[in-house]
């Protein structure tokens, strides 16, 4: 397994990044790596937080679509046109997997104190394992699970700050165990975020006989 970690940049590479065709993108939804700026990833955060709030039965009920479908991908079109109003004139980022992750953590921080969320990660799951249905999130499952407090700890910083960047650090070794030999993962410090959030929320609505809690 090859991995690099490059801190300055804050840019995770590790030795599946996900297939596609030749001359083809990634859809929206599971592009690892999504290209956003700093203030467009707080705006987004900012944003998020607003949709959530005002309509936190539609976050829920979009999460628990399979993300590789296209019903989901036409779900999210519409919920994020339902709540222009929370944009307020910012430039938002296009990636899916930060909308989909910021959901994740707002409604997680909702629900649970850092601690409440740290226990309930790390609830033994071995009984009736959360079936992955990507290579990026068998990887980040894998790593809420090893690393449950430090993943509570990673949503309560602020988005691209220096303590969401010291959490992160501490975060990345579990990479070594969690990717699997021979494979490559590739994201940044913004998608490997928004990864661990969504594993995390996964984790946090199934209980631990599997069924949705």
């Amino acid at each position: 397994m090859r991995m690099t970690l490059l801190a300055a940049a804050a840019l995770f590479t590790v030795a599946p990044s996900l297939v596609q065709a030749e001359g083809t993108a990634p859809p929206a939804a599971t592009d690892t790596k999504p290209a956003i700026t700093p203030l467009a990833a707080q705006a987004m955060y900012n944003f998020t937080g607003c949709v959530v709030e005002l309509s936190r039965r539609g976050a829920e009920k979009l999460l628990a679509q399979d993300f590789r479908s296209e019903a989901y991908r036409e779900a999210m079109k519409r919920y994020v046109k339902g709540h222009g109003r929370c944009a307020l004139g910012n430039q938002l980022g296009s990636s899916q997997l930060v909308f989909a992750g910021n959901l994740a953590e707002h409604l997680l921080n909702d629900k649970f104190s850092e601690p409440a969320l740290a226990a309930d990660l790390a609830r033994d799951r071995s009984a009736a394992p959360i079936e992955a249905r990507s290579a990026s999130e068998e990887v980040a499952l894998c790593i809420v699970m090893k690393a449950p407090a430090e993943s509570a700890a990673l949503f309560r910083t602020e988005v691209m700050s220096e303590n969401e960047k010291a959490v992160l650090a501490t975060i990345a070794p579990q990479l070594t165990g969690c990717v699997k030999q021979g494979t490559e993962f590739k994201t940044n410090r913004t998608g490997l975020r928004a990864l661990l959030a969504l594993a995390a929320y996964r984790m946090a609505v199934t209980d631990t006989s599997g069924a949705a809690a």
